[in-house]
């Protein structure tokens, strides 16, 4: 068996893959949101060096910080209803999208991306 294989091959034992992780670790919800934090971090701060048009990349990335500090707060909660309400907020909001400046859109659509990425995470760990 090639070292691939192997790989497939624990990867479906472990009930792990790389994007639902370790479903029998009960901080798997807290690591994806550090994780994912870090990676917007990352891309906010190389777009920021960049400027121009990397500007609204920069928005988009840095406007995730909050949400992930809030869900970071919230990852143990039996309920995910606190992160969805975030997520409806972020989208009411963006009923009005044709009427915002880049600026503002780059940085809602940030947020509801952060918001509903933990909140589809956290139902995914659920089993729904």
């Amino acid at each position: 068996m090639n070292n691939f294989a192997q790989l497939v091959q624990t990867l479906l034992v472990e009930q792990t893959s790389f994007l639902k992780g370790n479903k029998k670790d009960p901080k798997d919800l807290s690591t994806f949101i550090t994780k994912r934090s870090a990676g917007a971090k990352k891309i906010e701060k190389s777009a920021t060096t960049k400027g121009g048009y990397a500007t609204l990349t920069a928005i988009h990335f840095k406007a995730k910080e909050v949400p992930y500090n809030n869900c970071s707060k919230h990852s143990s909660d039996n309920d995910s209803q606190f992160v969805k309400e975030k997520a409806d907020d972020c989208f009411d909001k963006l009923k009005s999208w044709d009427k915002m400046s880049q600026r503002k859109f780059q940085h809602v659509m940030g947020q509801l991306e952060a918001y509903g990425e933990v909140y589809i995470r956290s139902i995914e760990d659920k089993g729904k």
